[in-house]
């Protein structure tokens, strides 16, 4: 039979049942107080918030003085460094392992915090890691309350089952998944500064309003880039009558994907795509929302809904597809959609007459080659990160399932 007080995975040197307790028997739970929002500062100590928390704002957006600290402090207590915090409304379980002696004070009601510091039975990084075990998600769902907003109230968090091993071996497991979030983070910053060095260099390497060359450029190339209307460069393409090509969804940071790969039913009669348009890689389609942003390129061919507008190259020569996907799906060229989407409705499409009318700063083919290879090369390392990422969460997510009772 198999014993349920002992993790499946075990660091070694340990063994024996781990003892089962309730979360307020082994450490004391606290709520605060709520500080009115006259009381709210742009400095001083931090107020935390559930969403500062969601949102890895570890020390806020909002601040209380110290005087209203202190005075709140003695009435309800405070947490104090070893803590570990959680949040209690919105999103919760959120936490955060206070590890500093830096002041601040938590919502009531929106964060709750155990007194891991002045415990003798439940380590503080121990704690941090269990509210994302299995056991934890799975109870805390079931004993949270509210429809729209989550609600995980004081008793419930004290009545929380709570397996058990020694402090030592609490410490050494809690350490092991502090190596991951660290890496996580990491790699989370890596992505971040890759994506910031992106947009760094989209906004150097396109010319500015008025100016017809850009700030940063690769060596060999000058002159000034030349000015033409988007008639000039793309046409509009309606090629039907393909039901034999596979479905296509359009999305803003992927492109083009299968319809059947993003995992949404979407209902439509088969017939009906005799209507739906041929899309090539290498084109580009105007999507529903396209003031939001509502360009996407190609790689893969098959069909989309005929409220599309598809785009093509006039001469495919004289122009490279990765220039234009980084173009028209940049930032810049999102906000021009502005001048030509105003009045629009929410869910329409622009027309590819009102797209004609913007005109674009373009080099030659060689330059265009060469500014589409740069742009690819971060794309793939932001990629190569993200996959790395989200291997890190699975293997941690697996341990999570395999280390806790």
């Amino acid at each position: 039979m198999e014993n349920k007080r002992t993790p499946i995975i075990r660091f070694h040197g340990f063994s024996g049942e781990w003892v089962q307790n309730k979360l307020g028997e082994v450490v004391e739970i606290k709520d605060s107080a709520r500080i009115p929002n006259t009381l709210w500062l742009s400095k001083g100590v931090p107020y935390l918030r559930s969403s500062d928390m969601v949102n890895n704002g570890v020390l806020g957006k909002l601040f209380i003085s110290e005087e209203t600290y202190q005075s709140y402090k003695d009435k309800t207590g405070a947490p104090e460094k070893g803590d570990v915090l959680f949040t209690s409304g919105g999103k919760v379980g959120v936490t955060y392992h206070k590890i500093d002696d830096n002041p601040v004070y938590v919502q009531g009601g929106s964060v709750l915090y155990a007194k891991t510091s002045t415990s003798k039975k439940l380590s503080g990084i121990y704690l941090n890691v269990f509210f994302s075990s299995p056991s934890m998600t799975k109870y805390m769902e079931g004993a949270s309350t509210g429809l729209t907003i989550k609600h995980f109230t004081l008793k419930p968090a004290k009545n929380t089952p709570i397996n058990l091993p020694s402090l030592k071996e609490q410490t050494i497991i809690g350490e092991f998944f502090k190596n991951f979030d660290d890496r996580i983070a990491l790699q989370q910053r890596e992505i971040e500064l890759l994506e910031e060095s992106k947009q760094g260099f989209l906004q150097k390497m396109f010319p500015k309003d008025g100016e017809r060359v850009p700030a940063v450029r690769f060596d060999g190339f000058r002159g000034e880039w030349d000015d033409i209307k988007a008639d000039s460069i793309f046409k509009s393409i309606s090629d039907k009558n393909h039901t034999d090509l596979p479905v296509l969804s359009a999305s803003q940071k992927e492109g083009m994907v299968f319809r059947d790969d993003i995992g949404i039913n979407i209902k439509y009669e088969a017939k009906s795509t005799k209507t739906y348009k041929r899309v090539q890689p290498g084109q580009f389609v105007i999507h529903l929302r396209s003031f939001q942003g509502g360009f996407a390129y190609s790689n893969i061919e098959g069909i989309t809904s005929p409220a599309y507008t598809i785009l093509d190259f006039q001469n495919k020569e004289s122009q490279n597809f990765l220039f234009w996907k980084y173009v028209l799906t940049s930032k810049t060229f999102i906000k021009r959609l502005e001048t030509v989407t105003y009045g629009i409705r929410d869910g329409k499409s622009i027309s590819f007459s009102d797209f004609s009318t913007l005109k674009f700063k373009i080099p030659d083919i060689q330059e265009q080659r060469k500014i589409g290879e740069f742009f690819k090369k971060i794309d793939d390392s932001i990629a190569t990160h993200e996959k790395e990422l989200e291997l890190l969460k699975e293997t941690k997510k697996g341990f999570l399932q395999k280390m806790f009772v």
